[in-house]
């Protein structure tokens, strides 16, 4: 490879001097075999497009393609960028000079239009210098002023060549000149030489080793002079410390290699002319596929399918760079860069950047009015919108604070709240996202219900199983109800029949409890032999019955919640027959007792009234009151 076995080193310095802008453009590419350096100075004064680089790109990308010392192939390359300019020339006409160096390690050719100037030095010396295409250099040519003098005339900006000429572009292409081991190539704008004599740049190259140390010693001559005003300035400086030395050719080799190609060329002519056919036909498939992709993209944008457009526009391009239809590919270049400027406008929505999303649209709205499927009034609608899409962004970022803090309601008002916006707007990815943000609020929202429920639900079957322990059976068949309806409401259904087990069993010791206190009224009766012992107080007793039964049934609500007691008293009461008189009020507490759970389920004033002892129990009263 050629570039490992030479060796070339470059510097350059860049300046925008006295002015806010650096119109000048400096860039290079060294490849295994060829190198190519491209100096630019922007003439116009477009505010938004730099000219300047914009060829030096164009150049560069073009080399890149096919590396070439030829003048057909680089002449062609300034041609497109001749083309470039004029197709982006819209508010102002694109003026560029340019200068551009390639090598082969070994050689180098230059092309130049304008008046960015090449010195070539060897040995210390200048040995050649371009040409500008101004007035300046017209009228040296012509004998009428020095040649020296060029630097310094006054129609030395008065150029007769440049790139974006309406004229059509007539650059200078310098046959090849043979490179040597020391010399040095400085390319340089107006901004330097004109005030950089030849002279100061010869004391610079002795002083300086390397081009880092001769572009800035440059600067430093230009600087000194301290003008009021100094244009934009920019040296560049390629060292060749060593060239690839190429092998001597041998003749007889040479003619042999002719002669061979030759005969192949005989031979193989008749299939020339099969493989031209099938390029014509290749050809004519990337026409028909550059005219329907065009057509696709075109309906795409026209549709505000801008993503679609993007990749129909791609195709078209790519099939007008097969035809080497340059006019199209143009074309379809800038259709495709206000597709892409359209899709990074959505994408900076959805990721809620809206700040790079109006300058995108902002731009694509510029450029669309030069293609007519893209429709202006669309793109100017879309960043109408961002203010409505920042303010729903707004909410659901609150929301989402909301959220992350446990206030679930209030998330939930928010996201609502910017769902709706975002319909009302048109916010489609936001109304996705939102709709997903309002399910998971929801979901929270019931579950956390579910277990306050939960909650609830425990405590009244915690409460049933109190009451169950102090014998008060209703009281936790209601507790247990309630705890059942609640399960039943949260589909807790194994806890539901757990509820129903416990209100069964609740119901079934009640049962036997009222079973019970049902047969202490037939127990609690006198035998007909104890009621003669009592005599004539019978009638007595019977007057006051009424009496004794309501104290009675005011005393059995009372002892009622008191349980085991009773129970006991209950039993004891059973056990007493005939010798319930000697102990009369004792069996008038427990007579008293056993009615208090009758009481309850039958009503105070019907025990009294139906149970057979009742008088019994009224006369035994009066018999202890008569005894005492």
């Amino acid at each position: 490879m050629r570039k490992d076995n030479s060796d070339f080193n470059t510097a350059f310095v860049s300046e925008a001097g006295s002015y806010i802008d650096n119109r000048d453009y400096f860039a290079f590419m060294e490849t295994d075999d060829m190198a190519c350096y491209v100096l630019a100075d922007g003439l116009d004064s477009d505010q938004e497009l730099r000219s300047a680089e914009m060829v030096v790109k164009t150049v560069l990308e073009n080399f890149m393609e096919k590396p070439s010392m030829s003048k057909r192939r680089l002449m062609r390359d300034l041609r497109e960028a001749q083309e470039w300019l004029q197709f982006e020339s819209r508010r102002v006409r694109l003026k560029a000079s340019l200068l551009m160096v390639v090598t082969n390690y070994n050689k180098m050719v230059y092309v130049s239009c304008g008046n960015v100037r090449l010195y070539h030095f060897r040995n210390g010396r200048l040995n050649f210098r371009s040409k500008d295409h101004s007035l300046a250099q017209s009228l040296a040519d012509d004998g009428r002023i020095p040649d020296e003098a060029t630097s310094t005339h006054e129609e030395r900006g008065n150029l007769l060549e440049y790139l974006g000429n309406p004229n059509g572009v007539h650059a200078h292409y310098a046959k090849k000149t043979q490179l040597a081991d020391g010399d040095v190539m400085l390319l340089t704008t107006s901004g330097m030489w004109e005030d950089v004599e030849l002279a100061e740049m010869l004391g610079a190259l002795e002083e300086a080793k390397d081009p880092v140390m001769l572009t800035d010693t440059l600067e430093e001559v230009l600087l000194s002079k301290q003008r009021r005003a100094v244009n934009n300035y920019t040296a560049a400086a390629i060292y060749v410390n060593k060239v690839f030395q190429e092998k001597p050719k041998n003749r007889r080799k040479l003619i042999k290699g002719i002669l061979i190609a030759l005969l192949v060329f005989i031979v193989v002519g008749s299939g020339a002319w099969i493989t031209l056919a099938r390029m014509a036909a290749n050809k004519a498939a990337a026409l028909e596929t550059m005219i329907e992709s065009a057509q696709t993209a075109d309906d795409y944008a026209r549709a505000g399918d801008y993503a679609k457009a993007l990749k129909s526009y791609s195709e078209a391009k790519n099939a007008a760079v097969k035809i080497n239809d340059k006019i199209h590919k143009r074309l379809y270049t800038g259709e495709q860069k206000v597709s892409q400027l359209m899709v990074d406008g959505d994408g900076y929505v959805e990721k809620a950047d809206f700040a790079k999303a109006e300058a995108s649209y902002e731009k694509a709205r510029k450029s669309a009015g030069l293609y007519p499927p893209f429709n202006v009034k669309d793109i100017e609608h879309k960043i109408d919108q961002l203010d409505s899409y920042a303010e729903t962004a707004s909410w659901m970022k609150d929301g989402d604070l909301k959220f992350q803090g446990g206030d679930y309601t209030n998330a939930l008002k928010l996201y609502k709240k910017a769902n709706k916006a975002a319909m009302e707007s048109g916010y489609t990815s936001a109304q996705k996202e939102l709709e997903k943000k309002i399910t998971e609020t929801n979901d929270k929202l019931a579950s956390i219900q579910q277990q306050l429920k939960e909650i609830q639900a425990g405590k009244l079957q915690a409460k049933g199983d109190r009451l169950m322990k102090d014998l008060d059976y209703e009281g936790a068949i209601d507790a247990y109800r309630g705890a059942q309806e609640i399960y039943q409401d949260i589909d807790k259904l194994e806890s539901v029949l757990a509820m129903e087990r416990s209100i069964a069993k609740a119901e079934e010791k009640q049962s036997a409890e009222q079973q019970k206190n049902g047969q202490l009224p037939a127990g609690l009766g006198l035998s007909d032999g104890a009621l003669d012992d009592t005599g004539a107080g019978d009638t007595a007793g019977a007057a006051t019955a009424p009496e004794a039964a309501t104290p009675a049934a005011k005393s059995q609500a009372k002892t009622a919640a008191t349980g085991s007691a009773d129970a006991t008293a209950a039993a004891a009461a059973k056990k007493e027959t005939s010798s319930a008189v000697k102990s009369g009020s004792t069996g008038d507490g427990n007579a008293a007792s056993a009615k208090a759970p009758a009481s309850k389920e039958q009503g105070a004033a019907d025990s009294a009234s139906k149970a057979a002892g009742a008088s019994d129990s009224a006369g035994q009263e009066q018999a202890a009151a008569n005894g005492s």
